[in-house]
Parts: C-alpha cells; sequence; structure tokens
C-alpha cells in the first residue's frame, strides 16, 4: 500500500553518505541518458509561484514529480514529493515536508565536491547558516576529510549557533568549526567554499580565493543578481551544473550569470562518469539548479530503506 511520510518520518532514515551516493546514482543515470530531467514549470500567481519538478529514472526504476510554492516561509509550507514505479506504474508513496529536497540539492552538492574539490581539502568555508548551508556542510565532509570549519553570517546569533551546534553534526571535535563577522577571513585559504545565501549581490571577492579552490554556489545566479562575482566564473577553469537544460531555461528567462555559458558549463553526470583531470591550481566552480527527478530518485531510496528496515 502506498505510503505518506512526513520528515520527521524519515529522519535518520538516511546517513548523508546514503544520499550522496544515491545522487550519485541520479548523476550517472543522467550521463547515460537513463534519467529524463527537463526543467522545472511554475505556475506564477501575484505573491509567488506553483513549482513543479518532474523526472523518471529508468536504471533506478521510479518516476514522480516534487511540487513545492513559493508564497511563503514557515509552519504550513511544505513540499511534496510522489513517487511511482516506472516499470509497472504503481504508485509508492509521497512524502510532505522539505527534507527530501533539502537532502537532494546537499547530496548533489556532495557529489559535485567529491568530482571537483581538491583531494586533499581540510579547510570549509560557509557563507550561509541556513538549511541549505548546514546540510551542504555534512555533504562536504562525507566526502572530504574536512578537519577546519569556518562560517559567516551577516547575524551574528546565526553564525554563533551555527559554530556551537554543527561539530557534533559533522563529526569534528569542539572549536573545529568557528564563527567569523567578516566573510574575507572565512573565504582566504579555504579549499572549499560553500556559498548558500539569499543575497543578489556578491558576498565575497575573487581574490579571496586561492588557487585550487572549489566553489559552490546555491542562491541567485541571475545576471542582474548573483552571491558570486562575475569575476569568480572568468577565472574559474571548470564551472560545471547538474542540469544544463535548466541553466538553458534560466537564460531563455532573463540571463545566467555565467557568461557564453553554454561554451562553458560541463554537466556534473559527465564528470562523474568521464573524471576530471583537475589542475591543482585550477579553480573550479558548481553552480546549483537542481537536476528534476533527483527528489523522486532520493523518495524511492528513503522507501526501499524504510522497506528493508520493516518500517
Amino acid at each position: 500500500m502506498a505510503r505518506v511520510l512526513d520528515d520527521e518520518t524519515i529522519r535518520g532514515v538516511l546517513s548523508m553518505p546514503d544520499v550522496v551516493k544515491t545522487m550519485r546514482l541520479a548523476c550517472r543515470e543522467r550521463a547515460h541518458g537513463s534519467l529524463y530531467a527537463p526543467p522545472r514549470w511554475s505556475l506564477d500567481v501575484p505573491d509567488g509561484s506553483l513549482v513543479i519538478t518532474a523526472g523518471a529514472a529508468m536504471g533506478v526504476g521510479t518516476m514522480g514529480f516534487r511540487a513545492y510554492e513559493t508564497l511563503g516561509r514557515g509552519p504550513g509550507h511544505e513540499g511534496l514529493v510522489a513517487v511511482w514505479n516506472a516499470e509497472s506504474g504503481t504508485f509508492d508513496g509521497c512524502f510532505v515536508g522539505h527534507r527530501v529536497g533539502l537532502f537532494r540539492t546537499a547530496g548533489i552538492n556532495g557529489v559535485a565536491a567529491e568530482a571537483l574539490a581538491p583531494a586533499d581539502a581540510r579547510t570549509l568555508a560557509v557563507l550561509g547558516t541556513g538549511p541549505q548551508a548546514r546540510q551542504g556542510a555534512r555533504a562536504v565532509c562525507a566526502v572530504r576529510d574536512i578537519d577546519v570549519v569556518r562560517v559567516f553570517s551577516p547575524t551574528a546569533e546565526h553564525r554563533e549557533t551555527f559554530a556551537e551546534r554543527m561539530p557534533g553534526k559533522l563529526d569534528l571535535p569542539d572549536g573545529a568549526v568557528t564563527a567569523h563577522d567578516d566573510p574575507e577571513p572565512v573565504v582566504r585559504g579555504a579549499d572549499v567554499v560553500y556559498v548558500a545565501t539569499d543575497s543578489e549581490e556578491p558576498v565575497l571577492e575573487a581574490d579571496w580565493l586561492d588557487a585550487g579552490a572549489h566553489v559552490h554556489t546555491l542562491g541567485p545566479k541571475w545576471a542582474d543578481g548573483h552571491e558570486l562575482p562575475v569575476e569568480v566564473f572568468d577565472r574559474a577553469d571548470v564551472v560545471a551544473t547538474d542540469s544544463l537544460p535548466q541553466v538553458e531555461a534560466y537564460e531563455d528567462a532573463g540571463g545566467f550569470v555565467v557568461r557564453e555559458w553554454d561554451e562553458r558549463v560541463v554537466e556534473l553526470g559527465d564528470l562523474v562518469v568521464d573524471g576530471v583531470g583537475r589542475d591543482p591550481d585550477a579553480l573550479t566552480v558548481f553552480c546549483s539548479v537542481g537536476l528534476a527527478g533527483t527528489e523522486v530518485v532520493l523518495g524511492d531510496r528513503y522507501l526501499r530503506e524504510l522497506e528493508r528496515k520493516g518500517n
């Protein structure tokens, strides 16, 4: 019988390494052409949108959609992920809440860090302290032996809380995560820089980044509003994204921040399959835009794990 699950029901069912592994599988399917993932669609209303993404991963044997709205935040604002068996057509279940969408984004960024970050990365800079920043830090630490984490938020309470609570989440000793009131010392010298803000103005300067650094950007990436300066993309040897069709849709809707994006941006799935010949001094950037169908693949993985555990 199909199940309706909420965030609390699936808490702790999968570890972050499990999530990253599942998203790696989805990226491989994408590269091999068996993950069907069109750009998202939205129904726009005066105060926001209803957004729908749909996808099918034929190698996994699952298909479905995710729906969420942008009308506000807080209690009552929950997304929906619905999962069907792609072979039999039976409805397997759905998830109400935010955890599946949140974790699939973190997991994809973990796959990107695994593919692009220096193999000996030890220092992680985090700009932002929201759920995406917190889970993204966990994903990076799942694929690299990070032992120093520095965080900046313009809100003192947020950055101090992050520094206090995250060592336990990252399996690091007390004091390994430090809060700063200026982003520059957070970014300088970092091997991996994880930017997860809602700022439409650059939150760092390109010359703060060391040669060989790897950068994630999750926030705005529009030509007229972006959290990373354009100079970062101009310096980058590799600019990757999880979905070129979604980037193209952004370009059609008003401009993507990366100039000549169609010639310079590569898909993460191809990097996962083919590997990356990384120059130690190369600057790399991952633009997280959302690969459709990955929430469904992760939802299917949750359902299978719950069934395995007899829950």
